[in-house]
Order: C-alpha cells, then structure tokens, then sequence
C-alpha cells in the first residue's frame, strides 16, 4: 500500500555550446549533488526507472526529431513515471540540448533561477539523467534530467491503524466502534486502485459510479453509506488527522449510526 500523489514541478529547457566530448551522466550527478552539498542539503540518489526513462526520453527526442518535455505524441512526464512504475509525491525535469559533458550541463541550469530552484529542492531525492548524441555539432547533445519524490512503503498495519485512530476519534465523542467489513474493504480497494490508475480523485467515478453503487456491487447490504477520501498523506495519522481538520469530514466519522467501515 503507498499514499500517492502526483504533482509535476517547473520545466526548463536549454540550449549551449557543446565544448567537450561526451561524459557520462555521472558527471552530472555529481555536480548537482556537490551544489546540494554547498547548500547543506543531501546529495541526489540515482534510481534505475528514472535513470532508463531519462535515456530512452533522450533517445527519443533525436529519433523523433523534438526538443521539450512532451513527445509529438503527447507523451509527458506523467505518463513516462507511469509507464515506468514509478510511484511518486511530486517530480520535476530539465531537458537540456548542446551541452557536451555533465559538468556544463548542471553550470547551466544552475545559472537559471527556476531551474535553480529545482535542484535546490529538499523533498526531491532520488534522480534519472539521461544522455544521447546524434554526431559531433554543437547542437547533437540531448540531456534529461528528472527529480523526484517518491512515495514511502506504507507500514503493514495501516489498515488498522486507520480504523483504531477514526474509532479513538469515535470513542472520545462517546460513540461506539465501527467494525471492519471484507465486502466494504473490497471495493474500498477497489476505489483507491481506480482512482490511481485513472488519475482522479473524487467520490464518483469517471463513469458515474457513486459510493452507493460500488458498495452495492461488492453485495453489502446498507442504509446509510458515506465515504471520506484523502491522497497525499504519508501515514494513518496524517489522514485521519486531516479528516477531523475537515467539518465534512469529521461528520462522516461521527455518524453515530454506522456500525461497518470499509478501507483501502
């Protein structure tokens, strides 16, 4: 189970003077993660999806003969980290064409303020950078470099973890404890895993399924159905802390006729 969510930061692009022969993305990590470190902050991790995604998004840009974050077919960020498998909190890339080695590469962007800013990111932690060539002009050097977030390994029990924190809430308003309920259980996975794959984030699905109608679907028998979402949060605490902070729904917790609870 991971807490997702997508955001995608600034994009900048370049162009430079080629002056030396090709390094390897490794000299660019390393002059990033050394202006980290000038900065006090930790050094980059380079991880294998994003190192792949950036070589083949490289590649593809002297293939297809474009320069930018987004292919002629509409590929973007988003859907290379999904295609890649990628979970992540936020991500941020950098193309850049013209500059020969790593080195001058990462002095260009630095030298950009919104770029700048990217780099200088303290929740970006892990990187892909990635470098292709078509010849030996100054303008057949093509980089990609993405940042990320990713998102953190939730803890085994955060399912119940969840329920004892909404039933504490429960208990401290003088109302009984909600019970977990398989059939509720499986189509609030089947929720979360929807709205993931579909990237929305609502009560109503992009086909007009309400609450009421999955609960129905997944053959749970009810009254009276309510459903609080929350995306983002790293832990259980999170959400059910962001849940009292909301009137909506904080009523939802304080029902005091609902006796199941569902959650995924």
């Amino acid at each position: 189970m991971r807490w997702r969510i997508g955001v995608i930061a600034a994009v900048a692009v370049l162009a430079g003077h080629a002056a030396f022969a090709a390094d390897q993305p490794a000299d660019a990590l390393a002059r990033i993660n050394a202006f980290r470190i000038e900065h006090d902050l930790k050094p980059l991790r380079m991880e294998a999806r994003l190192a792949i995604m950036a070589r083949d998004q490289a590649r593809d840009m002297i293939e297809k003969q474009y320069f930018g974050t987004r292919s002629p077919a509409g590929k973007s960020l988003k859907t290379r980290l999904a295609d890649a498998g990628y979970a992540y909190r936020q991500a941020a890339q950098q193309v850049a064409v013209g500059f020969a080695d790593g080195r001058t590469v990462v002095e260009n962007l630095i030298r950009r303020g919104d770029s700048r800013q990217v780099l200088l990111n303290t929740a970006l932690t892990e990187t892909g950078i990635g470098y292709a060539n078509r010849g030996g002009g100054a303008l057949d050097h093509y980089w990609v470099i993405t940042l990320a977030e990713p998102t953190q390994q939730a803890g085994a029990d955060w399912q119940r973890d969840i329920l004892r924190l909404v039933n504490r809430y429960r208990a401290a308003n003088s109302l009984q404890a909600v019970q977990l309920d398989e059939a509720l259980n499986r189509f609030a996975q089947g929720h979360a895993d929807d709205m993931a794959a579909r990237d929305y984030f609502d009560h109503v699905t992009p086909n007009g399924r309400t609450v009421g109608d999955r609960a129905t679907a997944a053959g749970y028998p009810w009254q009276a159905i309510m459903e609080n979402l929350a995306a983002g949060q790293q832990d259980p605490a999170e959400v059910v802390a962001g849940w009292i902070g909301s009137p909506p729904h904080r009523r939802a917790m304080l029902a005091p006729d609902i006796v199941d609870a569902g959650i995924g």
